[in-house]
């Protein structure tokens, strides 16, 4: 590639920006001087955002110190979304100019989303973000700092480190995540993404997981949408509603200016020049007739770029269109500089030096720098360091649709024969598919959109596969054999474009097109045939529908019974799909059958993931003997990823059933360590760490499990999955006593658990257990038992999932004779005796006679089970004491309950004891007589974010720094600035001060 010219000179500095009162003059209105000057790239001082930018500043001051967050700014097309980062980043970089402590050492990463006019340019603004991380430490020590997974960053910087194609490319998010945490423990962090209204999948997942990230770390995220772009359909409506559901995010909607500050922002912008409609004071200063005021007022309706361009013609005709509006500059340059803006504006929304030389020549670019000068002098164009680009991108569009049909295909060719000649990334293979398309080069478009969207999807870039992938459809009809030219077939690449929208949880329309692939599969093709319906069945299977059974049927039909290869990962589904619904034999023997097939062909991957489903099968069924068939599993899994993490997840999950959290915590953990190491992507990592979580819920490590799920459930795409962690969220969040947070999600989230209740066993038990508690909770006995009826059909459940559920259906047939209902428990118990061989029979035998009058609280208090048990039996114990007058025994009882609920952080019974105990007038006071003691311990948690509530937990527990990080997935740094912030706030000397304040008081 010929290298390029040298930039052309930027323009001459910008003079200082200027205010003047907001109230009407009659006559003219003055400028005056006022600093600080406006940033390059803009003629105007920033008016009328004092607030807007007062967020950010305290955004960024909150970071500083530890608590950081994310803040995104909202706002049309034109109303100064831009200049107001650009401005809050000013600020910054003037402390840094003064060695100002505040931000003297901030680390500021930049990227910018951009669109090819069909759909986002994958990477565009991380590839940015990674830049700027490689300017600030170097090659190295950027590897480094991204961990044992850097490679991913391959895909955003070829050079900078081989790729491995075995390994999922979808962890680029996490490694960026995890590389912009591990600069923020050295030093505060700003990363900054512009234009979100362009953004990728990837890139939306990265912003969701940085600022879940940034409330742990000295970091700021700041993003930057088109509110006018994002309409209800956009996928980052979604990110931003879970963002701000979790309270991560704080919206800025930037609003048009009033009157008086267009007037202020006109008035700046007048050159030291008069010119028509523009007058001169006595003095010489600039002004502006106050009826051309006026009318910019009206016409530019409060938008700050419409301000700047009516005031630059102030006293010339004024245009009706927005069109015109951003034309007018344009209009007044040579032609020599029209054809520069043109060219440029053909480019896209940034012409590099380097693909403008490429594509018209050295020669050429280098005549046309005059021209250059000339757009960038006039504010049509800015140069930076890179290439040019539009001063706004309101305007670029404008210049673009000035281009003539053959001016348009010409340079839309020439960009697209420059970029497949470059370097060979997805971002460039999809800039120059675009450029085929406006080129109308309907053959080199379509061949380059297959290419593009088979990388993307291989890459898990979903969003640039699905929007190639559908120009793909689009331009098939249009290519006189299509076929040839693309290298597959229609129904092919239908099939690729629903695994596309399956990946993006965009499950309608991925049935939609995966039916229309299987519709038209030729006849002459049965293995073709019989992969689209294997496509379709994952499909449905995800959404929830009971005809992924059927449709694998079909596809075994169509292949003969001695194509073990492609039977094998069919049986393989069937086996799966029998398994979750508890259709246990079932399961074990298509997994038979789908061993033998995959063994036949040595497909070893297959074989393990058979050997999996029966021995996971057979141990739901009551024979733990098959647990060691799940180590055969492994065995069989050697090396490859893919079954080994089937074979942790089972694994840990089998352990989490039969009541062993501490060996199924050990088995997950070493799972993650391996996906960690191995460089895995999210989606098998987070099962893993999922089986983590809800292995400390057991043993009652609730702080460490709540930080998990707070960062990770909002990131799971919606799936079967989504709805497990889903639901152990919700019911640590009403075990912790955040009562009206866990009602709420239940209530949002009620109908999908509901519709995947209907296919899966563990969906249908835990969601029917934790929906029946909160029904309990708010006193709605029908409701609740409702729910819980099913756990009264022994073929419903396995004991597994059985038994907790009639734990719960025990406590609502207590609560509705008590109050006055005569419900028969006859059934339960009979479904209670089936369960005696499974392990936890007697923790939860002990709960259903106790719920039900017939045993103690005191044996389901010392029973091995989950750590929840405990501290709500004796609270029970201590209920049912008060209630046959043993006030002595049942302040001691109801006082245990309340520190053995404190110690795990059961808030829900905690509230519900301290409660009990004030109400029969047996609370002792530690602060005072009137309630100091509650009321000391409201103060704490006033005074501390919930953050710092989890370390203080930890802190309580005797942890040391090291520890707290390692539980809550933060840096030790971190948690140190976690604990000295818990240390100046509670107005304490020491954490062992800390630690008796929160254990005599709940904090």
């Amino acid at each position: 590639m010929s290298s390029a010219p040298a930039a052309p000179a930027a323009p001459g500095p910008t003079r200082a920006a200027v205010t003047t009162p907001t109230t009407w003059h009659d006559g003219e209105v003055p400028v005056h001087s006022l600093e600080p000057s406006a940033p390059s790239g803009s003629r105007a001082p920033m008016v009328g955002r004092t607030a807007e930018l007062a967020v950010l500043r305290d955004a960024y001051a909150a970071a500083r110190d530890g608590a950081g967050g994310a803040v995104v700014v909202g706002g049309e097309a034109g109303i100064g979304k831009t200049r107001l980062v650009e401005e809050f980043l000013a600020t910054l970089a003037g402390a840094r100019a003064r060695a100002d402590d505040a931000a003297s050492d901030v680390l500021v990463l930049h990227g910018q989303c951009a669109d090819s006019g069909s759909g986002p340019i994958p990477y565009a603004a991380l590839t940015g973000l990674l830049a700027d991380v490689v300017d600030a430490l170097g090659p190295e020590a950027t590897l480094e700092a991204a961990g044992p997974a850097a490679d991913a960053l391959g895909v955003l910087a070829p050079g900078l480190v081989d790729v491995r194609r075995d390994v999922d490319t979808g962890r680029l998010p996490e490694v960026l995540a995890d590389l912009a945490s591990t600069l923020a423990d050295d030093r505060p962090v700003v990363v900054v993404v512009e234009d979100l209204h362009w953004s990728d999948g990837i890139t939306r997942t990265v912003l969701a997981r940085l600022a879940r990230r940034a409330g742990c770390h000295r970091m700021l995220v700041v993003g930057s949408y088109r509110s006018d772009d994002v309409g209800r359909r956009h996928p980052l409506r979604t990110t931003l509603a879970e963002l701000e559901r979790s309270r991560r995010v704080l919206r800025v909607e930037v609003p048009r200016l009033d009157a008086g500050e267009v007037a202020q922002l006109a008035a700046a912008l007048v050159d030291d020049r008069p010119r028509p409609g523009h007058l001169a004071d006595e003095a010489g200063t600039a002004t502006i007739d106050r009826d051309l005021l006026r009318d910019v007022v009206e016409r530019s309706e409060g938008v700050p770029f419409y301000v700047e361009e009516l005031t630059e013609f102030a006293g010339t005709a004024v245009p009706d269109s927005l069109r015109d509006v951003l034309l007018l500059r344009y209009s007044t340059l040579s032609d020599a500089a029209q054809t520069l803006c043109r060219t440029v504006a053909a480019a896209g929304q940034h012409a590099s030096y380097d693909l403008l030389a490429s594509a018209l020549g050295d020669d050429a670019l280098a005549a046309a720098e005059g021209a250059a000068r000339e757009a960038v002098d006039a504010h049509v164009l800015r140069a930076d360091t890179g290439g040019y680009r539009f001063r706004h991108a309101l305007m670029q569009e404008a210049v673009a649709e000035e281009l003539l049909p053959g001016e348009s295909r010409r340079l839309h060719s020439a960009f697209a024969r420059a970029l497949e000649a470059g370097p060979d990334t997805l971002a460039t293979q999809a800039a120059a598919a675009d450029h085929w398309w406006r080129a109308r080069v309907v053959d080199r478009a379509l061949a380059s959109a297959v290419r593009v969207a088979a990388a993307a999807e291989a890459d898990a870039a979903s969003s640039t596969a699905i929007a190639i992938g559908e120009r793909a459809l689009e331009l098939w009809d249009l290519v006189p054999d299509a076929e040839t030219v693309a290298g597959v077939t229609r129904p092919e690449l239908l099939q690729h474009v629903a695994a596309s929208l399956r990946l993006a949880a965009r499950l309608d329309r991925a049935e939609a097109i995966a039916r229309e692939a299987v519709d038209t599969w030729p006849a002459d093709d049965p293995a073709g045939q019989a992969g689209a319906l294997a496509t379709l069945a994952h499909i449905v299977a995800k959404a929830g529908s009971p005809e992924s059974d059927p449709l694998i049927a079909r596809a075994l039909d169509l292949l003969p019974a001695d194509d073990a290869a492609g039977r094998a990962p069919l049986l393989r589904l069937r086996a799966r799909n029998a398994m979750i619904d508890g259709r246990y034999d079932e399961a074990i023997e298509s997994a038979a059958a789908g061993y033998e097939a995959a063994m036949s062909v040595g497909d070893t991957r297959n074989a393990s993931m058979c050997v999996n489903l029966s021995a996971t099968s057979r141990i739901d069924l009551g024979d733990l003997d098959a647990l060691a068939e799940l180590d055969r599993a492994r065995e069989l899994a050697g090396d490859d990823w893919f079954p080994l993490s089937h074979y942790y997840t089972n694994a840990s999950d089998a352990r989490i059933k039969l009541g062993d959290f501490r060996r199924a915590a050990e088995l997950a953990e070493t799972g993650a360590a391996r996906a960690r190491a191995l460089g895995a992507g999210w989606a098998s990592r987070s099962m893993l760490e999922g089986n983590v979580a809800e292995s400390r819920l057991g043993l009652g490590q609730w702080a460490e499990a709540e930080a998990w799920y707070e960062q990770s459930v909002p990131l799971i795409d919606p799936s079967d999955y989504a709805v497990y962690q889903q639901e152990r969220a919700t019911w640590l969040a009403m075990w912790r006593g955040r009562l009206d947070t866990a009602q709420e999600q239940a209530r949002r989230l009620r109908p999908t658990w509901e519709r995947y209740a209907r296919l899966e066993m563990q969906i249908r038990a835990r969601t029917a257990a934790t929906l029946g508690e909160l029904a309990l909770l708010r006193d709605d006995l029908d409701d609740a038992l409702g729910l819980v009826a099913v756990a009264a059909d022994p073929g419903a459940l396995t004991p597994s999932y059985r038994l907790p559920l009639l734990g719960v259906a025990a406590r609502a047939i207590g609560r509705a004779r008590a109050d006055g209902r005569d419900v028969d428990d006859t059934p339960y118990r009979a479904s209670l005796a089936g369960c005696t061989g499974w392990p936890t029979y007697p923790v939860w035998a002990a709960l259903f006679a106790a719920e039900l009058g017939d045993g103690s609280w005191e044996a389901v208090a010392e029973a091995d089970g989950p750590a929840h048990l405990r501290p709500y039996a004796l609270f029970r114990d201590g209920r049912s004491l008060l209630a046959a007058g043993d006030r002595p025994a049942a302040r001691a009882r109801l006082e245990d309950a309340v520190a053995a609920a404190e110690e795990i952080g059961c808030g829900l019974v905690a509230d519900q004891a301290r409660e009990l105990l004030a109400g029969a007038g047996l609370a002792r006071h530690a602060a005072g007589p009137d309630g100091a003691g509650r009321e000391r311990s409201s103060a704490i948690d006033r005074a501390l974010t919930d953050r710092e509530r989890q370390v203080l937990e930890l802190v309580a527990d005797g942890l040391t720094n090291g520890q707290i990080a390692e539980r809550l997935f933060i840096s030790r740094k971190t948690a140190s600035v976690h604990v000295s912030a818990i240390l100046r706030k509670l107005q304490v000397a020491s954490r062992t001060e800390a630690a008796v304040l929160a254990r005599a008081h709940g904090g």
